[in-house]
């Protein structure tokens, strides 16, 4: 925060310097400032790259836009409203059809700003000469954004997550190793363990799951930036999605905790787990390497581990037909067994990861990288965004035409008040929801409030020079950043930049105050704007969200299981549904917050809350219970479970993925019409878990690694329902 921040103020100070001496110093200084920050907004040196490529073009398209139109309509009557209107219209027409989403913001804004500059003043002869001057201005701005960015802590997506990898690769051995030198302490050596130990096993696990975190939201953030291809190529969200998975079989893990004394069953495999362990930190030592190498020299295999595997599978086996491990517990011995399966799942995961790290390695070396620049394709536009479009180009006109008939006591008074009140209003009036206009306009008035007095009493301390301008643009990135809306930040800045114009000087304190009451009212007409006319809810699209989570997890579970009782490959877009999952999931509890905003009444925010956090806890529940149901669903299906109780498991299958169906349904009405009768599922549950509980015989025959991975599936299964059940229960209470 405190570097990006620095990097604003950095370059408004080269910004201020550059044009402190041209003859209309500071009064046209709204441009190269809203190119500087268009372009270094972008978290990551790719992302300033492709913003400022996007934003050249797009500055270019929405200036030629305005001056057509003024060279077309002239400068007179209507046109003080008509042209910006048109100029936003039609730029944004443009950008969306051809899905040019990087240029977007500057040609429509940039083409409005210019329409409106123009407009009604006479001194401006030659529109021509006037754009190109503002579009210089402009493009000086993105080309101090892409220079800023790549000199000054250059950020590079890239470099990012393979250094997290890097870092995960040397955690993981590390926290299996002391996992596993937790579960082989005797009796003796507990005596000595302290908590430290345990903490530091936690805060292990933490940190993979911490540079877990940072790379998928490094990840997401390098969606559209320059470069991004190469990501996808290597398949980025595959890794991350394994690192995740590594991670939670980790916790599974240390989870694992048996009785502490030398005759205890998972001491008599001391010297194996100690061997597995020293074999899985030199597999990934090779991994690291690999993952840093431009080409793949030696592919590194992970056999060393499965041979581990098969030999304390193959001594458990032998201490089983030989009858020895009767002299053991059986709760003992089933823990054993589960803790072996766990550890199996894991070995099987980093194989997972060594394959798609290879195959990141073989597309690093052999890839190409597109063109710099491609010519966008040609997209249908939906009547709905269509329509969004026009509303909002009218919008700007009545605006225009309401501030028009204002009178202001210094020049350019009309051009500073109709900017700010412009971009307050759009910024807010974009938004795809009533909640989120009204969450935007908040904090838009708070943040460019602070940054405009801010900017007060830095000129009233310093004057106006670069020192104080990047002080101000220092704090107008720091305020809004911690704060929590970093995007406001770019506002705040043409916002400062619009204020503090040369010729308001003479009038600076009305300037200040104007500006002041601007932010508010453009905000505050932004939000007024899509209360009366917007359809769009937040608390709809939320509750609809939830509901169509809840269908996707059902999805979930019945491909799952479908791929488990028929002994076949699971579908491919497994993947890309859990991937979809997570998105939603992970997003909903700002989503509350933003929803939480449209609610006037205090009652009904209470009942909207208690319902949408009621929503939450259980799927998130449901979710981690899918997780690790996915997990145990490695292992196949015994054949003796299968010939005898496969109808039984089916059904139950079906009945739960109906009753994440209805339950889903159930939250999109907000009531129950019919309820899901899932305590006869649990009772159906219980009964076929007894029975296969008076099946148990004292044969050593059968594979009961198998039967222990059954087992943790029906109680998985058998959770899931019981889950469901209880929601279904509670559920009327939040509805009615």
């Amino acid at each position: 925060m405190i570097r990006q921040g620095l990097k604003f103020s950095l370059g408004a100070a080269l910004l201020t310097s550059f044009f402190w001496h041209r003859g209309n110093v500071l009064d046209n200084f709204v441009y190269p400032v809203f190119g500087y920050v268009s372009v270094l907004i972008e978290p990551s040196m790719g992302g300033a790259i492709a913003a400022g490529l996007g934003r050249l073009g797009g500055s270019a398209l929405g200036g030629i836009i305005a001056a057509i139109l003024v060279n077309a309509y002239g400068i007179q009557g209507s046109s003080f409203f008509v042209i910006p209107s048109l100029t936003y219209i039609l730029a944004a027409l443009i950008c969306e059809t051809y899905r040019w989403q990087a240029a977007y913001s500057q040609a429509t804004l940039l083409g409005a700003l210019i329409a409106m500059r123009v407009v009604g003043t006479s001194a401006q002869q030659n529109i021509w000469l006037y754009l190109r001057s503002r579009l210089i201005d402009n493009w000086i701005g993105i080309a101090v954004g892409i220079a800023v960015a790549l000199l000054f802590w250059p950020q590079n997506t890239r470099a990012d997550l393979n250094q997290n990898l890097m870092g995960i690769l040397q955690d993981i051995p590390r926290l299996f190793q002391k996992i596993l030198d937790r579960c082989l302490k005797t009796e003796v050596d507990e005596r000595d363990y302290s908590l430290s130990i345990e903490q530091n096993e936690l805060n292990l696990l933490n940190q993979i799951k911490k540079s877990t975190q940072t790379s998928l939201s490094i990840l997401t953030k390098a969606t559209h930036e320059f470069g991004s291809e190469i990501l996808v190529a290597e398949n980025w969200s595959e890794i991350l999605a394994i690192q995740n998975q590594l991670t939670r079989q980790l916790a599974d893990l240390m989870a694992f905790n048996g009785e502490k004394h030398e005759q205890n069953l998972v001491h008599q495999f001391r010297d194996e787990f100690h061997q597995l362990a020293t074999h899985l930190t030199d597999s990934f030592d090779s991994l690291s390497d690999l993952s840093n190498a431009k080409k793949i020299l030696a592919t590194p295999y992970l056999t060393e581990l499965e041979e581990d595997l098969a030999n304390i599978g193959g001594k458990l086996d032998h201490l089983r037909t030989s009858g020895e491990i009767d002299r053991y517990d059986l709760q003992e011995s089933l823990q054993f067994y589960q803790f072996i399966q766990l550890v199996s799942r894991f070995i099987q995961q980093c194989e997972g990861l060594r394959g798609r790290i290879i195959d990141k390695t073989k597309v690093t070396a052999t890839f190409r990288r597109r063109h710099l620049i491609t010519f966008p394709k040609w997209v249908p536009i939906s009547l709905k965004r269509l329509i969004e479009i026009v509303s909002l180009g009218v919008v700007i006109g009545l605006l225009l035409a309401i501030i028009r008939h204002i009178e202001f006591p210094y020049p350019s008074a009309y051009e500073k008040v109709a900017d700010i009140v412009i971009i307050g209003a759009v910024v807010t009036v974009i938004q795809p929801t009533r909640g989120r206009a009204i969450a935007i306009g908040c904090a838009a008035t708070v943040s460019l409030s602070l940054t405009i007095l801010c900017i007060y009493l830095l000129v009233k301390s310093f004057g106006y020079n670069p020192f104080s301008s990047s002080l101000a643009y220092f704090f107008a990135y720091f305020s809004c950043a911690w704060l929590g809306f970093t995007p406001i930040a770019r506002i705040g800045a043409i916002v400062a930049a619009d204020a503090i114009g040369k010729d308001i000087f003479p009038f600076f304190e009305q300037g200040i105050r104007a500006a002041l009451i601007s932010v508010p009212v453009g905000a505050f007409l932004g939000v007024l704007l899509t209360t009366v006319f917007m359809t769009e809810s937040a608390t709809n699209e939320l509750e609809t969200d939830f509901s169509v989570t809840f269908k996707k997890m059902g999805q979930l579970y019945q491909k799952l299981l479908s791929g488990y009782f028929q002994d076949t490959i699971p579908p491919s877009d497994i993947a890309q549904l859990k991937q979809a999952i997570t998105v939603a999931i992970a997003k909903h509890p700002a989503s509350v917050k933003i929803a939480s905003l449209e609610q006037i009444s205090t009652v009904l925010a209470t009942k909207h809350q208690n319902f949408w956090n009621f929503s939450i806890g259980y799927e998130q529940k449901l979710w981690a219970q899918l997780d690790a149901l996915q997990d145990v669903l490695q292992q196949p299906l015994p054949e003796p479970i299968r010939q005898k109780f496969l109808p039984e498991l089916q059904a139950i299958a079906q009945r739960t993925a109906i009753a994440f169906d209805e339950i889903a349904e159930a939250i999109a009405a907000q009531v129950i019409l019919n309820p899901p009768k899932l305590g006869l599922l649990i009772q159906e549950i219980e009964s076929l878990e007894k029975q296969l509980l008076s099946l148990r015989v004292e044969s050593r025959s059968y594979p009961l690694n198998e039967l222990i991975a059954f087992s943790s599936a029906f109680m998985t299964m058998k959770a899931i329902a019981s889950n469901l059940n209880q929601m279904s229960q509670d559920l009327p209470a939040y509805t009615q």
